[in-house]
């Protein structure tokens, strides 16, 4: 009976350290600061240049998906597998020398596309006592401003934040990545010239 109050004790003491912590961690001071547009539409439109550069395509020999690879991981960093796994139908019975087919049933908004747009840009800036845990993000939103009902209230957010080098790089995504089924194509949406 004593351990199981001495365990007790332990866990009480351990559960009112850990509140006493998740206090600590509340910014001292936010700051929300206006990003270029323009900058943000250039930053954007390089990566989602080099998604409808591929799924306009049928297929890639093995060789081309391997460059792709590489590219993509310079451009999306941790995310690339992510993004190629949304463009290529994945046969796990094909030959693994043979060409990989994108998928042709799937709408990958994109700034070319009509109706797709950055609306905006800001900088969010967290400061803390400790500074190890000061935070900067710079979220980009893209949304869909068309008549389409299918498409009505689409929302992606590009979340970046700054490198060793002070370089925006791609963090994460939030919102609807892509559109899967029948009625879905990389045409779906007019390309805009």
């Amino acid at each position: 009976m004593r351990k199981f109050y001495l365990f007790l004790l332990v866990m009480v003491i351990l559960f009112l350290s850990a509140c006493q912590k998740s206090e600590q961690l509340k910014p001292i001071k936010e700051e929300t600061i206006d990003f270029d547009i323009n900058t943000a539409i250039e930053m954007v439109e390089k990566k989602e240049k080099m998604i409808i550069d591929l799924a306009l395509r049928e297929k890639v020999s093995k060789l081309e998906y391997k460059e792709l690879e590489k590219s993509f991981t310079e451009e999306f960093g941790v995310h690339a597998k992510d993004i190629l796994s949304i463009l290529f139908n994945n046969n796990m019975d094909s030959n693994p020398e043979s060409d990989m087919y994108v998928q042709q049933k799937t709408l990958y908004p994109t700034v070319f596309h009509k109706g797709i747009t950055i609306t905006n840009a800001v900088i969010y800036k967290s400061y803390f006592e400790n500074e190890f845990f000061n935070q900067t993000r710079l979220s980009v939103k893209e949304e869909y401003v068309g008549d389409d009902e299918k498409l009505k209230d689409w929302k992606r957010e590009y979340i970046f934040t700054p490198n060793k080098s002070g370089e925006w790089e791609l963090n994460g995504f939030s919102g609807v990545m892509n559109f899967l089924g029948e009625d879905y194509n990389m045409n779906y949406l007019e390309l805009k010239r």
